[in-house]
């Protein structure tokens, strides 16, 4: 079993292939703390095993899924502790994107009741351990542009792309 102590946090983490590579997903007792893209993540890890708890087993169903290009609707607790209460609240808005289609940075602000807040609410992107599951992928600048993603913007194209959910400029 892969465990590493952060902090006050035990993760576990485990690999699961996926048509991409290896996602690498970590969790604490409380739910999902980390999501790692292949190629982003030191090596390989353990797989997910009968031992791990369902919504696991059920995460890397819907990663194996989402990433041959199947609509998925993320369902797992997550584990949002060291983030800023501004930050989750960001998050749980940009949780409830839908799949195929983006938002904008402004959006999210108003979204965590911070409408001024445009940029902060772009640095709680940046600092998002969970893409995919909370798909800040799907959040772009006001003018339909990509802006940033804290896995490039090759993988930001290509996830927007997966879910069909751009324009055709991409």
């Amino acid at each position: 079993m892969s465990k590493f102590k952060t902090s006050n946090l035990t993760l576990s983490w485990r690999g699961v292939e996926t048509a991409a590579g290896e996602v690498a997903v970590a969790f604490t007792e409380r739910g999902l703390y980390a999501v790692e893209l292949p190629g982003f993540h030191p090596g390989r890890y353990a797989a997910v095993g009968d031992g791990d708890p369902a919504w696991v087993r059920m995460l890397t169903r819907n990663l194996r899924d989402y990433l041959t290009g199947k609509c998925v609707h993320y369902r797992c607790p997550m584990d949002d502790s060291g983030y800023p209460p501004f930050f989750q609240r960001v998050l749980r808005a940009a949780s409830t994107i839908p799949y195929g289609e983006w938002r904008s940075y402004r959006w999210l602000a108003l979204e965590a009741d911070s409408p001024l807040a445009v940029r902060a609410a772009g640095q709680a992107m940046a600092r998002n351990r969970t893409p995919l599951v909370v798909p800040c992928h799907r959040v772009l600048r006001s003018d339909g542009s990509l802006g940033g993603f804290g896995y490039g913007l090759s993988w930001k194209k290509r996830l927007l792309q997966l879910e069909d959910a751009t324009r055709e400029d991409l």
